[in-house]
This record gives structure tokens, C-alpha cells and sequence, in this order.
């Protein structure tokens, strides 16, 4: 997956050299790449309006739609699936109230996807954009263990999981 200016031709960036000479930039090697597969990706976010209506739920993909890079599509769909199961274990085996947790999963689970997952994935996007400054940025990362630390609390949603609780 590379990122694509509005300005460059698709056909140029389609074709058996674009993508060869994309491929090499990122690791050289003899001969030529099998490419078995090429298409263009408009990149989109959208979260749904509810993800609950009665006794149907949203999750993942059905749930949220948002840019592939940085992983956060499978990320955030098996956090909307940890904390609709801990919803459902709530009722089902401890016998708490449902309504107040239903609406629970839904505000937690929308508010993050809103606030975090489509932020980070728009920074991560405008971070491709230029790639020198993002391995600068990276690297700059990587050498403080504090920076890098915070950087993989974030990047892993781990750090969601503390905001998701204060929601009530």
C-alpha cells in the first residue's frame, strides 16, 4: 500500500513499471516483483450514527470504516467486541440491568472511534504523506523509551481503554 498524490496519473501508477519501481524504492532487490494484484483505494472513514437498535448491534467493520493504515480497523473491532461481551456477561451472568449497559457499549465504543481511532488515522495518513519527515519523526521516537512507550500505548488502543471507562 503506497500513498498517492491527487496530481499523479493512475494509469503511470498502475502499471507493471509504476508499481515495480514503488516496490524497489522500499526494498531493492534483483529482478522484478510478482505482482499479482493492483487497485486504487480512496481512503474513507465513517462511523455508524448507532451501534445498537434493540437487541442488534454493530461491531468492527459494520460498525466503523476507517483508513487501513496503522492497523486500527481489526484493533478497534475486537475492542467493540471485548466490551459488548463484558456487557453481555454483566447481564446475562451477574444479572445487572441491561438497558443502562446496552447504551453504555454504544456511547463508549462510538466516542472512541470518534475521538481517537479517526484522529489517529487521519495523522497517520497526513504522516505518509511525507515519508522523510515520518521516519524522522519515527526515529526521534524510537530513541526516547518514554516517547516510544506512550507511542505503542497508543498505537495499540491500549491507551483507549483508560478513556473508554471515564465514559459514563
Amino acid at each position: 500500500m503506497f500513498p498517492v498524490r491527487p496530481e499523479e496519473d493512475e494509469a503511470a501508477l498502475l502499471s507493471d513499471e509504476g508499481i515495480e519501481r514503488r516496490l524497489q524504492r522500499v526494498w531493492a532487490k534483483p529482478g522484478r516483483y510478482e505482482i499479482a494484484h493492483r487497485t486504487l483505494y480512496s481512503v474513507h472513514q465513517r462511523v455508524a450514527g448507532a451501534y445498537r437498535k434493540g437487541r442488534a448491534f454493530l461491531a468492527g467493520d459494520a460498525a466503523h470504516l476507517n483508513n487501513p493504515l496503522g492497523g486500527f480497523g481489526m484493533n478497534s473491532g475486537i475492542h467493540d467486541a471485548w466490551n459488548l461481551v463484558d456487557k453481555l456477561k454483566r447481564i446475562i451472568l451477574d444479572k445487572e440491568p441491561a438497558e443502562p449497559l446496552l447504551g453504555l457499549y454504544d456511547r463508549q465504543r462510538r466516542t472512541i472511534m470518534n475521538e481517537f481511532v479517526q484522529t489517529q488515522t487521519i495523522a497517520n495518513l497526513d504522516d505518509m504523506a511525507d515519508g522523510d519527515a515520518r521516519q524522522a519523526k519515527l526515529a526521534k521516537v524510537h530513541a526516547d523509551p518514554e516517547r516510544r512507550r506512550g507511542f505503542l500505548l497508543r498505537q495499540s488502543m491500549y491507551e483507549s481503554r483508560t478513556r473508554e471507562a471515564m465514559i459514563a
